[in-house]
């Protein structure tokens, strides 16, 4: 859910109300703007099943989805992702081994790095397979 000033009064997506003042009607992801009558309706997440508020749901691929879910979707769309280790919690020869060990499901390590103006933090930086695989091929 998001809230952000409209430039004029919106349009609720499901109702077609009109806001009185602009800006007042939550952003549901996938939906567009809702009132707040529509945003406290149930609606029911097609991953898990639980129920939850409209208004705390969004629209991914033509799914309802929970936030919870809905966090579990954007995340097998990330390209890259990002490992941190600190030495100061272990030698950096085992933070190695962790990186390589620890590869997140369907992603290929690309390198393990200094962070960024640091000098105990680590990164490890892991990239999707397929992308990784298209791009070496």
């Amino acid at each position: 859910m998001q809230h952000a000033a409209s430039k004029g009064p919106a349009k609720c997506a499901v109702c077609g109300a009109v806001e009185k003042q602009a800006g007042t009607y939550p952003m549901v992801v996938g939906i567009g703007r809702v009132c707040l009558e529509d945003g406290m309706k149930k609606v029911r997440c097609e991953a898990c099943g639980s129920e939850t508020k409209l208004i705390t749901s969004s629209r991914l691929q033509g799914r309802t989805l929970c936030l919870n879910d809905h966090m579990k979707e954007i995340e097998k769309f990330r390209q890259h992702v990002v490992t941190t280790f600190d030495e100061d919690d272990e030698p950096a020869a085992s933070i190695m081994g962790r990186a390589l060990s620890e590869t997140p499901d369907g992603y290929t390590l690309l390198g393990v790095r200094r962070g960024r103006n640091s000098t105990h933090v680590w990164e490890a930086e892991y990239e999707k397979t397929e992308v990784f695989q298209m791009r070496c091929s």
